[in-house]
């Protein structure tokens, strides 16, 4: 993960199949301006597990009392983010 202040970048496989960092699920995601954005398009793979890191990283901004977006989410994060009604938690930068 590419890390600025309030901007982080995912790159990569984030799935089933892709061993995944420790250091992700625990990374401290800090906001800059009232926000932190969460950038995707580097995702080379992403599924229910990308999902999953994305609902835990959005409950720690809401109760740090920032907002989470999320920016460049590929087409099939972006189906499973729909199909499971989490539209609302996940906001898409424009």
């Amino acid at each position: 993960m590419v890390r600025e202040p309030g901007h982080y970048r995912l790159e990569g496989a984030v799935d089933f199949a892709t061993p995944m960092p420790p250091e992700l699920w625990s990374a401290d995601i800090a906001p800059a301006n009232g926000c932190a954005t969460i950038e995707l398009g580097d995702l080379e793979r992403a599924d229910s597990v990308a999902l999953a890191l994305l609902i835990e990283w959005e409950r720690r901004a809401r109760e740090a009392g920032f907002r989470l977006v999320i920016a460049e989410a590929p087409e099939r994060l972006r189906a499973l983010i729909r199909v499971t009604g989490l539209e609302a938690l996940l906001v898409e930068a424009a």
